[in-house]
């Protein structure tokens, strides 16, 4: 091996370390509006760990949400991994500062699918057999379509399928709840 083959070797690897090194100290600034660091939290799914949108000119303004939250649209959603039944995983959202999350839109409903996969989540839809329809726990009227609703299945799933599942509610789920972003 000659000294001008050795050289070269050592100019590429040096521009390689060089452009790497460049690439991960500024990828954050260029590419952080949309960057997801997915990391496992222990008792909830792997969500987003920290997403930051909207910067000012200044760059000194974020909207954050918490470690194990992720952001969608201005709310953050937390998916548990742990289960319980519906009251339980709304009180538990409650605690939280949050509620049952609330899947009014066709972008939230797919937002939530994507990330929750094949597990089964209890979110803020629930029967009420006295007016035979069902609300939002916001009290807001759902216009949509439930499936597998039968006798005592008054409250809903997502997650499994790409539809609202009707489930019991005193069976164990787990749940979603979200919040406002800050």
């Amino acid at each position: 091996m000659n000294w001008h083959t050795i050289i070269s070797v050592l100019m590429v690897v040096v521009l390689k370390v060089v452009g790497m090194t460049l690439f991960l100290m500024y990828f954050p600034q260029i590419f952080g509006k949309n960057d997801f660091n997915f990391v496992p939290t222990k008792g909830y799914a792997t969500v987003p760990q920290m997403v930051t949108v909207g910067f000012t000119p200044t760059g000194s303004s974020r909207t954050v949400c918490p470690t194990g939250w992720a952001l969608h649209q201005g709310k953050c959603f937390l998916l548990t991994t742990s289960e319980s039944s519906w009251n339980k995983s709304r009180s538990y959202c409650e605690g939280e500062g949050s509620t049952l999350a609330i899947v009014n839109t066709p972008e939230k409903l797919k937002f939530l699918q994507d990330i929750a996969g094949a597990e089964m989540y209890f979110i803020g839809l629930i029967y009420q057999p006295a007016e035979k329809r069902w609300r939002w726990i916001n009290n807001s009227v759902f216009n949509g379509n439930v499936t597998n609703h039968r006798q005592n299945f008054n409250c809903v799933t997502i997650g499994l399928t790409n539809t609202f599942d009707a489930a019991l509610c005193d069976i164990n789920h787990r749940w979603i709840c979200e919040k406002n972003a800050k």
